[in-house]
C-alpha cells in the first residue's frame, strides 16, 4: 500500500473488514469475518478481494468442516503497512518502527530531550527519516513494492504525563525542564508532513500488549508501569480507558499502608516513596551519577547488580520495591477487577527478578487480592514506550476501538 493515509485502502468497511481479518493470529474465514464485522457476505467478498489484490491480506490454508467444503483462512500481511512510534523520555528518545503484528523493523535511540523543545522535535524528524532511509538502503519494501516511507500510516508519540492527548499538548511532564505546554502533535506533524498522536507512556504500553496478545482484549486488563516511576493503565472491551483529561492511572500517591515516612502531598507511606528510582539510587548512595538529570536504565542496572551481589541496602530498595507494588495491585485489582493484570515498562526487566515474588506474595495475601486473577509480565523489554506509540497510530488507522476512551 502506498502513501501514509488510510484513505489509499478505500472506504470505512475496508478497515472493518481488515480488522475482523486481524483479529486472529491463526486465520479467519470469511464466515467470521462476516461475523465479526457485521457486513453482508457480498461487501466481504468484495473487500476480501481488493484486499488480497493490493498484497495487505493473504490466504493461509483451509480449514476443514463436519460439512460443506473446506473453508479458506485469510491472514493480514505483517509487512503490508508501517507505523513510527517515539518515546519521550526523561532518559532519552526513542523511535521505532513497528509492523501490522507490532514486530520492530528498525529502531534508533537519541539523546534525552533538553530544554528546547522545538530542536528536540527537529531531531526527531530527522532521526526519523534517518531510519527510514536506513531501511530503504538495507532493500526493505511492502508486498506491493512500497518503500518504507510509503508504506507508513503515521506517527504515534509515548510520553510522561501530564498532557492533552486530544489537543496534542505536552503539559508538564517530570524531569522536563522546558516541556511546558508544548504542541506536539502539531510541531512533529509539520516537520514530517505525517499525521501524529499523542499518548501517555503507560496507555501506549498496555495499546502494545492489546495489539500483540489481540485474542486478551476482551476482559478488563490492568497494566503496571514501572519506569522512572510507575503509573497503570486500564482497559476494557479492548479499549484503554484514559479518563476525561488522559490522567487516569496516575497512582504514585496510592497509600500503601506499609511502615514509611511522610510523602510530601501530606500522606504517609504513598507508593512513589518506594518505587521512585530517584529515590532509591539517593538511599543507596548510587555509584552511578545523576548528573542533574533523570536515573537511566544503567543506573537501575548497576542497582540491580549490587543486589544480585547480596548487598543489603540495593537488595531491600529492588524487594521494596516490589512488596510496595504489589500492596497497590492489591487495591487496584480490587477496584478494576482484571481478568489479566500485565506488569512492565523500561526498568521491569532489569527489577522483576528481585521485585516479582514480593508483589506475587502481597497482591494476593488477603481476601482483597484475587489468587484467581493472572498476573504476568509484559513480553515487551524497555522499548514498549516507542513501540506502544506505533501501536496507537496503527490503532486510530486500523482499529478504533483501541484508541483510548
Amino acid at each position: 500500500m502506498r502513501g501514509s493515509s488510510m484513505v489509499d485502502i478505500g472506504a470505512r468497511n475496508e478497515l472493518v473488514v481488515l480488522d475482523a481479518i486481524r483479529s486472529d493470529p491463526d486465520g479467519s474465514s470469511q464466515s467470521e469475518v462476516i461475523r465479526r464485522s457485521g457486513l453482508s457476505r457480498q461487501a466481504v467478498s468484495l473487500i476480501t478481494r481488493r484486499l488480497l489484490e493490493r498484497g495487505i491480506v493473504e490466504t493461509a490454508g483451509t480449514l476443514g468442516g463436519a460439512r460443506g467444503k473446506p473453508r479458506t483462512l485469510l491472514k493480514v500481511v505483517p509487512t503490508a503497512l508501517l507505523a513510527a512510534g517515539v518515546h519521550l523520555d526523561p532518559s532519552g528518545i526513542a523511535i521505532a518502527i513497528v509492523d501490522l503484528e507490532a514486530r520492530v523493523v528498525a529502531e534508533e535511540t537519541l539523546p534525552a530531550p533538553t530544554t528546547d523543545p522545538e530542536a528536540d522535535v527537529a531531531r526527531i524528524a530527522a532521526g526519523l527519516d534517518a531510519v527510514l532511509d536506513r531501511l530503504e538502503r538495507e532493500g526493505w519494501r511492502a508486498p506491493d513494492g512500497g518503500t518504507p516511507a510509503e508504506t507508513l500510516l503515521g506517527i504515534g508519540v509515548a510520553s510522561p504525563g501530564s498532557l492533552d492527548a486530544r489537543r496534542g499538548l505536552v503539559e508538564s511532564p517530570p524531569w522536563l525542564p522546558g516541556w511546558r505546554d508544548v504542541p506536539l502533535t502539531e510541531l512533529l506533524g509539520a516537520a514530517t508532513g505525517r499525521p501524529v498522536m499523542l499518548d501517555k507512556d503507560t496507555n501506549a504500553a498496555l495499546t502494545a500488549e492489546l495489539w500483540y496478545g489481540r485474542r486478551t482484549v476482551e476482559g478488563t486488563v490492568l497494566y503496571l508501569y514501572v519506569g522512572a516511576g510507575v503509573g497503570s493503565a486500564v482497559a476494557s472491551g479492548g479499549r484503554v480507558r484514559a479518563g476525561a483529561t488522559t490522567q487516569a492511572g496516575e497512582i504514585g500517591h496510592l497509600p500503601t499502608g506499609l511502615p514509611g515516612t511522610r510523602c510530601g502531598c501530606g500522606r504517609l507511606a504513598c507508593l512513589s516513596m518506594f518505587t521512585d528510582v530517584a529515590g532509591m539510587l539517593e538511599r543507596t548512595a548510587q555509584g552511578v551519577p545523576l548528573s542533574g538529570g533523570a536515573p537511566t536504565s544503567a543506573h537501575v542496572a548497576a542497582l540491580v547488580a549490587r543486589a544480585d551481589a547480596g548487598e543489603e541496602g540495593p537488595l531491600a530498595e529492588v524487594r521494596g520495591h516490589g512488596t510496595a507494588l504489589g500492596e497497590a495491585l492489591r487495591t487496584l485489582i480490587s477496584v478494576h477487577d482484571p481478568s489479566l493484570v500485565i506488569i512492565g515498562g523500561p526498568y521491569w526487566e532489569l527489577l522483576s527478578p528481585h521485585a516479582l515474588p514480593g508483589l506475587l506474595e502481597r497482591a494476593r495475601s488477603t481476601d482483597r487480592g484475587a489468587p484467581e486473577v493472572e498476573i504476568r509480565s509484559s513480553v515487551f523489554g524497555d522499548d514498549v514506550g516507542a513501540i506502544g506509540a506505533a501501536t496507537l497510530q496503527m490503532g486510530r488507522a486500523l482499529s478504533p476501538a483501541t484508541l483510548p476512551a
